[in-house]
């Protein structure tokens, strides 16, 4: 007498059956059920389906947790270091002069390495420019905060905030926000976007000596374009060069 299995004993065997691990006689009696049942077919062909673990919700949920949890370490790890280290110096400063000056510094500095990779890290979109807006503030904040401890806690140097900090911080904030809006706006490649930057580092540099006052004769000025500016040229030139070579294979494997 030929034997017949319920629904749920199908259902149990077909993980095993869609693996192929089930016998000869097994498997005939589950394609002679999922033939006559509608219900126990339809499960089988689903289980036959690929599976993407990759799209998979569960997994997707997992990598987010594990990439938030990541994050919530580098934070934790940055924040400690960064308390400890405000501590020791505020202590130091107290012991050794008695008053508190050059912590100050010190601290504006945590927060200028510290909140432009926040940023990054927490920005959806144009990471790398935020990052860098968020940088050129804290810049202007750390010299202003230099140079207040230095002239008017410590008694140290003039001031120059406002006549050399400041133009020389947009001189060089405009030349790297050139090469950025190369990159974002005319979409080059990288390389391109810094040999950019290397070409403006030579009007870039003229400027700033210009403005620290190292220049008196005419001599002065090759001396700098010698020394600093001939190689900046140079550099710009071979980044130039190896930038649109990039660019070119790029395209090619594009049009393929």
């Amino acid at each position: 007498m030929e034997q017949k299995l319920t629904c749920d004993t199908i259902r149990d065997l077909l993980p095993m059956y869609v693996d192929e691990l089930t016998s000869e006689a097994t498997n005939k009696l589950v394609k002679e059920h999922v033939k006559e049942c509608k219900e126990c077919n339809k499960i089988l062909e689903n289980m036959k389906q690929p599976i993407e673990v990759e799209t998979a919700p569960e997994v997707k949920e997992f990598k987010q947790y594990l990439k938030k949890s990541r994050i919530s370490i580098f934070y934790w790890i940055m924040g400690a270091s960064a308390v400890i280290a405000m501590l020791t110096c505020f202590i130091v400063n107290l012991a050794v002069d008695g008053k508190l000056s050059w912590f100050f510094i010190v601290v504006m500095g945590i927060i200028t390495g510290y909140f432009p990779i926040y940023t990054m890290l927490n920005a959806k979109k144009h990471r790398f420019v935020k990052g860098v807006a968020v940088a050129n503030i804290c810049v202007i904040f750390l010299l202003a905060v230099i140079q207040t401890v230095l002239y008017y806690r410590m008694g140290i140097g003039e001031l120059w905030f406002f006549s050399m900090a400041v133009p020389i911080t947009l001189l060089w904030s405009v030349c790297i926000w050139i090469a950025i809006a190369c990159n974002q706006f005319f979409h080059l490649h990288p390389v391109l976007c810094v040999s950019v930057l290397a070409f403006l580092a030579v009007p870039g540099n003229f400027l700033t000596n210009w403005l620290v006052g190292e220049y008196e004769t005419p001599a002065d000025y090759l001396d700098n374009f010698v020394s600093n500016g001939l190689g900046n040229v140079i550099a710009a030139v071979v980044l130039f060069v190896i930038g649109v070579i990039i660019s070119k294979r790029n395209r090619k494997h594009e049009m393929k």
